[in-house]
């Protein structure tokens, strides 16, 4: 059958939940942001976030469990294929959203344009329309960051807040710190886990070779009619959460270690099985052409929409670089010698052309890599309290 250009493929699959019950999942791998926080006796709110270009974004609101003075928010940034549900995956024990909220904090848990939480606007349907895909990082940090920073402070009456943000979730400030600076002055620290921006230094072999076909891929998936893909309704999310369960470690563990340097159990089997339930919840197909423009552009750059595009959006040939020296706020960047995302020596080039680096920290385990800042064994030790040392500091 042949597909029209722009027409979008429709797919559903059912959530199936009582199945999954049924062949003894692991609850916490279907239960949603809401049941996940409920089920451990935290308080959480769900708030809807309109953007200039109108996205309509879902924001998760953990309530602090204490009464303590009033700190300032904390906004969560999830990275690729991923959403809110990243920072309580693991329990209340080791979960970065629940410690937060646990020591005092207000708790903010964004999810962006395109995943299974944030895919609505205000006309478009991104089942029907293919220009509700037409974005990729570049809008988020444009558009998303700002309009979740300025509800935020809105409703908390506060006038700065922190933002943590894992693998894209700092792409998308280092692109809202470049393109609107005047949001430097709404932040009070940021803590950037596995910085993303260039990467020339890639280590990961898989995405270094696809990307040389980026051009091509982006185009056949949008003739036969894909602008999104890796959706949690979507069979390869069914088949990976399948999988994990029975094999968590052989199949997930695998294909992670293939493409992040992961190493064998440095995240927990249980907690590996639950995490790969609630990652591959949706991304744009631009999203992921546009990494791979980094790849093999080896700059830190605007979306490439071709010469005459580019004349016309950027007035330039070639599209420009994102002006980083620009971002004034504090960063603290956090970093690890086998991630093979977010290379050292690519991190090396970002902290040069960063003005504010408060620290460039390197955990201090040679095995710890791209995903074990979230969901490591060592996850706490090793990274949330370093987090919560610093806000003890920035808060005063």
């Amino acid at each position: 059958m042949h597909i029209q250009p722009n027409r979008l493929v429709s797919y559903a699959l059912p959530d199936y939940r009582q199945l999954k019950k049924t062949l003894g999942f692991s609850e916490d791998t279907y239960l949603n942001f809401t049941e996940l926080t409920s089920k451990y006796g935290y308080k959480s709110e769900e708030h809807t976030v309109s953007t200039e270009d109108g996205y309509l974004l879902t924001v998760f609101r953990l309530l602090p469990k204490c009464n303590q003075r009033q700190r300032f928010p904390v906004i969560l940034a999830h990275g690729i294929y991923d959403s809110s549900d990243a920072w309580i995956l693991t329990g209340p024990q080791t979960g970065l959203g629940y410690i937060l909220a646990t020591k005092c904090y207000d708790v903010w848990a964004a999810n962006l344009r395109g995943n299974v939480y944030s895919r609505k606007h205000i006309r478009l349907d991104p089942d029907k329309d293919p220009e509700y895909w037409e974005f990729s990082f570049d809008e988020i940090g444009r558009f998303d960051l700002p309009a979740i920073i300025d509800y935020v402070l809105g409703i908390t009456a506060q006038s700065k807040t922190y933002y943590i943000g894992h693998s894209q979730g700092s792409t998308d400030f280092f692109v809202m710190g470049s393109l609107r600076p005047e949001y430097n002055d709404k932040i009070r620290l940021s803590i950037l886990l596995a910085p993303v921006a260039w990467m020339k230094n890639l280590k990961s072999v898989i995405p270094k070779i696809i990307a040389r076909q980026t051009k091509n891929i982006k185009d056949f998936l949008y003739t036969v009619g894909f602008r999104e893909l890796f959706a949690k309704q979507q069979l390869i999310h069914a088949i990976s959460e399948i999988l994990c369960q029975y094999f968590p470690q052989e199949v997930c563990g695998t294909a992670l270690a293939l493409t992040t340097g992961y190493v064998r159990g440095s995240i927990t089997s249980k907690n590996l099985a639950v995490v790969i339930g609630h990652l591959l919840v949706g991304v744009s197909v631009k999203t992921l052409a546009h990494f791979g423009q980094l790849i093999v552009s080896q700059k830190f750059q605007r979306f490439d929409e071709g010469k005459e595009i580019n004349i016309k959006t950027y007035g330039t040939v070639t599209p420009p670089q994102y002006n980083v020296s620009l971002i004034t706020s504090p960063i603290v960047l956090v970093c690890a010698e086998n991630d093979w995302v977010s290379s050292l020596r690519d991190i090396n080039i970002l902290q040069s052309r960063l003005p504010n680096v408060v620290e460039k920290y390197i955990v201090p385990e040679p095995t710890w890599s791209h995903n074990n800042h979230l969901w490591g064994v060592n996850a706490t030790e090793y990274v949330f309290d370093k987090i919560l040392n610093y806000f003890d500091k920035f808060d005063t």
